[in-house]
């Protein structure tokens, strides 16, 4: 319907049903495009010297609950720092992803891990296991946050 048409149709007191658009559901996917892509590439390949790669080792820290624990955490609470990863010093801030619902932390890490949906076997991280890492991470600051780093196991 034309916008004319429907302004005259209003300005009646005419009532028109307008089609409603579903809103579209919240993914993995659709949350690391969104806001980890930006500095971490759209393979997660990260940018050297700037931002880590993320692929390698997340899909290693989600095989434990201590490398879990340490991903929640990174989302939640942000991370700063000086970090090596596959050989390449990193000293930056990553900022707390707030906003984001125990569901969504747990559906954008799943998808990472998943190396972004293209490994079926990935570990799943739930709602609830992000729920639980922040409970037994109360602290929630970045400088905490980066004392859980476990260590990558050397090639």
């Amino acid at each position: 319907m034309a916008g004319a048409a429907l302004a005259a149709w209003f300005a009646l007191g005419i009532a028109v049903a307008l089609p409603v658009v579903a809103d579209e559901p919240v993914t993995g996917a659709s949350i690391f495009a969104g806001r980890c892509a930006v500095c971490h590439g759209p393979e997660a390949a990260g940018i050297p010297g700037s931002f880590p790669p993320l692929r390698e080792q997340i899909v290693t820290f989600a095989k434990t609950p201590q490398g879990r624990d340490y991903l929640v955490m990174v989302v939640s609470t942000g991370l700063m720092g000086d970090l090596t990863v596959a050989g390449t010093s990193y000293r930056g801030v990553m900022p707390a992803q707030s906003g984001l619902s125990e569901s969504e932390v747990a559906a954008v890490l799943a998808y990472v891990a998943s190396d972004r949906g293209q490994q079926s076997a990935a570990p799943v991280l739930t709602a609830a296991d992000v729920t639980e890492s922040r409970a037994r991470h109360p602290d929630g600051s970045a400088q905490s946050t980066r004392a859980l780093r476990p260590t990558l196991p050397q090639p």
